[in-house]
């Protein structure tokens, strides 16, 4: 078993069971321990116990743990099978399902990791409980994405219910509808590149806080993102501005002050082009052309993605 330190706080109950029936291996939390240090502890922890490919490495925790955890097993002895329990909202509606793992490598965010699908996921509501308030919130980030990019009515429910959410509902609806793009295309070939907005701005945000003191949670990065694409979109006549508004001023509105920052646009810029989507002189990004519809392989030339960037941070 793999799991990390803020998840051993809430297994005190099985802590018998644990130790008696499992090796595990506890590991560090925070998105700035996703490294290959980490990856190379779970390899020695591996290797020390004789894992074999036929064994099962049981994951629990959050987005990073199985991110991460999910890489090691992928990679040791060429693949062994893996579980996840995922403990965090971001983890069940997001991370768990769709079979990307991988660590940040050299400050960028996921720059190195592997497609590897889990045996299994198993849910436990319940584990929300343990989350702070911020952590939640940022979680939510990723049911805000599924419904702007394929579930209007995911997003007219969190519109109306913008303090008081039905858990599990919006859990079964990101995951339905995430898990249909992926088993329709699994390798990122066409429609699973929906799934990657906001991400192109949001994980150069959250690269360029992996260096300072106190990184960004993902949800945050991710929210900041999708306001900045969707502001992208309307400069491309992809969005309307009427769509526009209503994205903006809900995602503000929700993630107020966890989104008040800005970045120097040439930070930016340098952070999107390690990007493994894009091309030498363009980036490559998803768009919204409605709530409820994305616009895939959008290409837009470096110089002009500058400019947008400049008027957003200039009027935000």
């Amino acid at each position: 078993m793999v799991f990390d330190e803020n998840t051993l706080e809430y297994l005190n109950a099985f802590e018998r069971i644990i130790t008696k029936n499992f090796k595990y291996l506890v590991i560090p939390s925070g998105e700035e321990n996703k490294t290959l240090d980490n990856v190379n502890k779970i390899w020695g922890f591996l290797n020390l116990n004789h894992a074999k490919r036929g064994d099962f490495l049981l994951i629990i925790g959050g987005g990073m743990t199985g991110d991460m955890a999910g890489f090691a097993a992928s990679t040791f002895k060429r693949g062994m099978k893996f579980i996840l329990f995922p403990s965090t909202l971001l983890s069940m509606v997001d991370s768990s399902i769709g079979g990307k793992t991988g660590f940040n490598y050299n400050f960028i965010k996921n720059n190195i990791g592997t497609l590897a699908f889990p045996e299994a996921v198993f849910y436990d509501i319940n584990f929300l409980k343990t989350l702070p308030k911020n952590h939640m919130i940022s979680g939510l980030s990723e049911v805000y994405k599924h419904s702007i990019i394929g579930d209007p009515t995911l997003w007219n429910y969190l519109k109306s219910n913008p303090k008081e959410f039905d858990y599990n509902y919006i859990i079964e609806r990101s995951y339905n509808l995430k898990s249909q793009i992926v088993a329709i295309d699994p390798n990122e070939n066409n429609i699973r590149k929906k799934l990657n907005f906001g991400h192109t701005v949001g994980h150069a945000i959250e690269s360029f806080y992996l260096n300072k003191k106190q990184p960004l949670l993902h949800g945050f990065a991710i929210a900041k993102g999708m306001i900045i694409e969707s502001f992208i979109a309307k400069k491309e006549k992809i969005l309307n501005d009427d769509d526009f508004q209503e994205i903006r001023n809900i995602l503000t509105k929700y993630f107020s002050s966890y989104i008040d920052f800005k970045i120097k646009t040439e930070y930016l810029m340098k952070l999107m082009k390690f990007d493994k989507k894009n091309t030498s002189k363009k980036i490559n990004f998803s768009l919204p052309s409605s709530i409820g519809e994305v616009s895939i392989n959008h290409e837009i030339e470096l110089k002009k993605v500058e400019s947008y960037l400049l008027e957003f941070f200039q009027n935000d």
